[in-house]
Order: structure tokens, then C-alpha cells, then sequence
């Protein structure tokens, strides 16, 4: 790799060929995501790390500045152990559109009094839909689920995974629910969105809570739809990175972006 490369962008290179390694191996063998997810959560608790860089911007969140935390597409919980690692007593609302990753986080925060579950997924719209499950090879790939079709069958593909054959990839339905985060009358100081491909839909249900509340936005894939960059622009917010612990305006390297608003970076620089 040159020289002249940018270490954040070496880094972030380097962290896209493992995980296409690691995902290579788990559609293999998919007993190592078991004990990969284990270990991850394991070590991240010891030393304090979340599981996505962006969300070491809690740290910066005052006391002060009241509210719930949002986490949309739980997937396997790891957003709901990221927030707990600073914000182990605020109250955490997880929504989770499939039925067995809701059944199980529901089992696994049964102790936690602040952490709830919602089986339902978010859009703009309320329903039922199909959620599309892609497979790959032995390996259901929950992570990637989505209500796009689309989505599904293109996650997973010759950039993701070493020698990959499109014809061990199956993509399966799952019947779940979806609703408007407006209809919920939720206060959030902090909204995480995950939800491969449908980030634009999450947020025009989310509008009057956006212009309500101006909670710090981390959603990934931000400029794959330019409707979801002029919506959040019309809102007034802006993107930031984290370096050093320290907030600059601009995009951050990763797959994340990292959103805020002037009302709401004065509280956080104060």
C-alpha cells in the first residue's frame, strides 16, 4: 500500500480485508460467530471499547441532557451493549423487526429494567412486511436482513467474501411489523439506524421526533440515497468525526456517519 495513504483510511482498509476474511471462514464454519461474539463482547467490556467508533460520542453527552436511547435494527444486541458500556442506567428502546433475534435479546436484558425491547421494525409507513434474510453458503447472515429484497440479495458479494458463488445464496422471508418512531412519542438524545438500505424510510417516520428532540444521529450508509442526505440537511444537521476524542466537522472513514446539530454540538461542547 503507498505511503502516502492516509493511516485512518489504511486502517479502515485493513479492517474491511478482515472482515471479508472472517465472513469467508464463518459461512464455512458458522460456529465461529458464535464464539467470535462471545469473545468481542467479552473484551470490549474489559477495556470499555464500543463495537462502532461513533459511539464513543456518549462520552460526550452531559449528565444534564436528558432523554432515551435509540437503537434501530438490534440485530444481535450489539448497539444495546455499546450505549450500556456509558450509559449503563439511561433507558434504552431497541426496536428489532425479526422475531427470533427480538425473542432472544428479550431473554437476554429480562434483568435490565432500562433496556426494552420492540419487535417491530421502523419505516414511514405502518404494516406488515416481509423481512428478507440472505444465507450464505451454512450461514444466515441476520446482520444483513432487510426489508429490501434488493438489499439482501446484494450485501453479501465479491467485495464481502473470498470466491464468492452467487448460487449459495438464498434469501429467506420473515413476516414482521413496522411502524412510525413518531407514533411512539419517544424523547431520544442519541438514535443509532442500521437497517441495510432502508435508512431514508426510518427517518422520514422519524421526522417530528428529528425536529423535536435533535438527538445525535449515527446511521450507516448515510449518502447511499441522496433523499436521506437532503432530509437530514433540511433539519440542520451536519456531519462530524471523532478524532482523539475530540468532535471535527467532516465524514468519518468508516461506514457510519455521525450526525449532529448546532443547538445540540453548543451542548455538547459546553
Amino acid at each position: 500500500m503507498p505511503l502516502d495513504v492516509n493511516p485512518s483510511q489504511r486502517d479502515t482498509d485493513m479492517k474491511q480485508q478482515l472482515r471479508k476474511l472472517l465472513l469467508s471462514c464463518q459461512s464455512d464454519y458458522p460456529v465461529i460467530v458464535k464464539v467470535k461474539d462471545r469473545g468481542y463482547a467479552m473484551v470490549r467490556r474489559w477495556l470499555r471499547v464500543p463495537h462502532e467508533h461513533e459511539f464513543n460520542v456518549l462520552k460526550l453527552i452531559p449528565s444534564t441532557l436528558k432523554g432515551c436511547y435509540v437503537d434501530i435494527g438490534a440485530n444481535k444486541g450489539q448497539s444495546i451493549q455499546s450505549i450500556l458500556l456509558f450509559r449503563p442506567t439511561e433507558e434504552i428502546i431497541s426496536f428489532e423487526p425479526n422475531p427470533l433475534l427480538a425473542e432472544q435479546l428479550v431473554t437476554r436484558y429480562r434483568n435490565r429494567p432500562n433496556v426494552r425491547l420492540i419487535g417491530k421494525g421502523l419505516s414511514d409507513e405502518v404494516g406488515t412486511f416481509c423481512l428478507f434474510v440472505p444465507k450464505y453458503k451454512r450461514l444466515p447472515c441476520y446482520d444483513l436482513a432487510s426489508l429490501s429484497r434488493e438489499a439482501a440479495e446484494t450485501w453479501i458479494n465479491q467485495d464481502r467474501v473470498y470466491g464468492f458463488d452467487p448460487s449459495k445464496l438464498q434469501v429467506s422471508k420473515v413476516q414482521c411489523s413496522v411502524s412510525r418512531l413518531d407514533l411512539y412519542g419517544l424523547s431520544p438524545v442519541f438514535i443509532k439506524i442500521d437497517v441495510q438500505g432502508t435508512e431514508y424510510n426510518v427517518l422520514a417516520g422519524a421526522l417530528k421526533t428529528l425536529q423535536r428532540c435533535e438527538p445525535i444521529v449515527v446511521v450507516e450508509d448515510y449518502r447511499g440515497n441522496s433523499k436521506t442526505v437532503q432530509l437530514m440537511e433540511g433539519l440542520g444537521y451536519e456531519e462530524y468525526c471523532l478524532e482523539g476524542g475530540v468532535l471535527k466537522q467532516g465524514r468519518t472513514h468508516g461506514d457510519n456517519s455521525l450526525l449532529i446539530t448546532p443547538s445540540r454540538m453548543r451542548d455538547l461542547r459546553l
